[in-house]
């Protein structure tokens, strides 16, 4: 793309956005409004596609890297739901409705852990504000958003917005939430949609008479219908087919569609197709590190990180944890299995992307169509929080096929996570970097990395500037509503000259007690425990991204000002500060 504005960037201009990049000068005729694909992957790790240092194969994802631009510097919640209700909102998800995951918050309160429970301040009827659990009612919803300006608004995956703590279940042995249904995505303005309600579930179709406790709490529905899955569902094709069907029952008449493609791969449970299993045998017998090397190695050649960038670590044999030679012979395989079958998601989600953007271009609807591609935090090291039953088989020969119910663990969450530090759930680098691909609408050859600090609940106000729809403000619709508090980046994607998007402000969150803030390149991070005490470390990201040194007792005014940056932060945002970490229940 070598326009001086962009047209889409020119539509923004033309309705007076006061975007940064409309020049004074006479733009391009404002071309039609841009199609928008929100690509979200579940759990990838930073590392996980070729264009970010891997080895598993994502030509499809590849190539819309060499057209468009990588956004190394962006960060996302370090966990699914909350992340997900920055997507929607524009705002951080203590005001949208998750200010800890719905799941977390029915078990503290049914545990009566303090401030929550009967007894204390919390309960299932008196929850603070912003941690309701979905996605609240006064926040705004780029579907609803959107559909209101008119554009067709379509969803296929992933949801988890609409779970709300109550004590109802608890009574037959239930975990303590529901769905709301006004917080269903045809209740939160998608025309038509596709979704798996909660965090998580069986990516097959059950085995007949077999059910296991991922199959029996996976809840599909489309436009808020309950529906059964075929018998040949496998999730990551299931979701493209239905997201291109949605797009080709509008396709030509005159008005811009936005398409959410919100897959669940490679989440546990690890399955994936018996073909792409095959395709990864042995790729991973030499064992974590060797592979994190690597990976850390052609990050380097790629100019993702300097050539003499030093990666974390890692925990190779520490707190317990395994190192590669240290493992039998057996457990090596199992070890090696696991991390084939996460690379076969990884590489059908691709092929399955790839299918949806040819699909695009075969319609014609590709040239005027902004492509984001990310995921929704970093990797999971945690255990699949299904449990097993009779019916589960993760013998060797059966990992990843259907039946099975495994994860990859914490080591190899590390690889994905490369060159950062740990994984989902934490605060580090790796719990809240993903990899994120745009592609503007019109853009043919690829520009440098955009390296301005990026996040999650910039992509609301990113859109509506693509789209020529005025941020609406404190009110929508005729009642108050959370403003957004994201930051367009479409001026700067469009190459426009200047600082970082967020040269001067600090960005902050907390999550299950972990708590972090950046500003201009300085990290204040708290680490809860088994990584840490709460007690606060500093990190120079410009020189150490990896998270190795801290710089706390050496800069102290820089680690003051942080603080009374998060704090500002943390009072505005309403946080429920726990000083011990809340983990996450044992079903999503």
């Amino acid at each position: 793309m070598h326009w001086k504005t962009s047209p889409v960037l020119a539509t923004a201009c033309a309705i007076g956005l006061g975007l940064a990049g409309c020049g004074s000068g006479s733009p391009p005729p404002q071309a039609a409004r841009p199609n928008i694909l929100m690509i979200m992957a579940d759990d990838l790790g930073y590392s996980d596609i070729g264009a970010y240092g891997s080895e598993i194969s994502t030509p499809n994802l590849d190539a819309l890297a060499a057209s468009g631009r990588l956004v190394p510097n962006y960060h996302t919640g370090s966990t699914c739901s909350p992340t997900r209700a920055m997507l929607m909102s524009g705002t951080d998800h203590h005001r949208a409705g998750l200010g800890t995951m719905a799941e977390t918050i029915g078990s503290l309160v049914a545990g009566g852990v303090a401030p929550y429970g009967a007894a204390n301040s919390y309960g299932f009827d008196t929850l603070p504000p912003g941690y309701e659990g979905y996605l609240n009612d006064r926040s705004l919803s780029m579907a609803q958003l959107l559909r209101d300006a008119g554009y067709h608004t379509y969803m296929a995956g992933k949801w988890h917005l609409a779970s709300m703590p109550s004590a109802a279940p608890l009574a037959s042995g239930g975990s303590p939430w529901v769905f709301r249904p006004a917080s269903f995505p045809n209740a939160r303005g998608f025309e038509r949609s596709f979704v798996q309600l909660q965090g998580g579930g069986s990516h097959f179709a059950p085995v007949p008479g077999r059910p296991t406790v991922a199959d029996l709490g996976s809840v599909h529905q489309e436009d808020g219908q309950a529906v059964a899955l075929p018998a040949d569902f496998y999730s990551s094709t299931t979701y493209t087919d239905k997201l291109i069907a949605y797009i080709d029952s509008n396709l030509g008449d005159g008005k811009p569609f936005f398409a959410y493609a919100a897959y669940t791969a490679p989440h546990w449970p690890l399955q994936a197709p018996d073909a792409d299993i095959a395709r990864q045998a042995g790729k991973y017998d030499e064992g974590y590190d060797v592979i994190r090397a690597r990976r850390l190695a052609r990050q380097k050649a790629l100019g993702l990180v300097p050539a003499d960038f030093t990666g974390n670590p890692g925990l190779d044999g520490a707190l317990g944890r395994p190192r590669w030679d240290s493992l039998t012979p057996a457990q090596r395989a199992t070890e090696a299995r696991k991390m084939e079958v996460y690379a076969a998601m990884v590489e059908n989600l691709d092929r399955n992307i790839g299918r949806l953007i040819q699909h695009l271009k075969q319609t014609g609807a590709y040239d005027n169509t902004l492509i984001v591609f990310t995921s929704d935090n970093g990797a999971e090291g945690a255990a699949s929080q299904f449990p097993d039953n009779a019916n589960v088989d993760n013998s060797l020969a059966n990992i990843g096929r259907p039946l099975s119910n495994v994860t990859y663990g914490e080591r190899w969450a590390e690889v994905s996570a490369t060159p950062f530090r740990l994984w989902k759930g934490m605060p580090a680098e790796g719990g809240v970097s993903a990899p994120m691909i745009v592609r503007l609408p019109g853009q043919t050859t690829g520009r440098p990395a955009l390296n301005d600090l990026a996040h999650v609940k910039d992509l609301l106000p990113t859109f509506l500037a693509a789209a020529g729809i005025a941020d609406p403000g404190a009110t929508y619709a005729g009642k108050a509503v959370n403003p957004i508090t994201g930051l367009s980046l479409l001026a700067r994607l469009d190459g426009a000259d200047g600082p970082d998007v967020r040269a001067g402000q600090a960005l902050a969150d907390e999550l299950f007690g972990g708590r972090y803030v950046i500003r201009d390149g300085w990290k204040m991070v708290s680490m809860q425990p088994p990584f840490g005490d709460n007690s606060w470390a500093l990190y120079d990201l410009r020189n150490d991204r990896g998270e190795t040194r801290d710089l706390a007792a050496a800069q102290p005014e820089i680690a003051a000002r942080l603080r009374r940056d998060y704090d500002a932060w943390a009072s505005q945002a309403g946080v429920v500060w726990l000083p011990v970490p809340s983990r996450r229940p044992p079903a999503p």
